[in-house]
């Protein structure tokens, strides 16, 4: 099955943040619950609390999620 550039459904598993198993969909989940911040998606999976390396990550998630709904 083939999925659109882009599409979360792409890579239900790939992860955000490896310390944590956070994955990329548990971070488009919180968003979509309001979360607007790193630290939020942090205080409710925990992402970014040990090396902190999937900040950059969660934080490009965050503006292209920001992009999209602006767009």
């Amino acid at each position: 099955m083939m999925f659109p550039l882009g599409s979360r459904e792409a890579c239900p598993r790939m992860y955000a943040c490896v310390c944590r198993a956070v994955t990329e969909n548990e971070v488009h989940d919180c968003i979509a619950a309001g979360a607007t911040s790193a630290k939020q998606i942090r205080d409710t999976t925990g992402a970014g609390g040990d090396c902190a390396r999937c900040v950059r990550k969660i934080c490009a998630i965050l503006k292209r999620s920001e992009e999209l709904t602006t767009a």
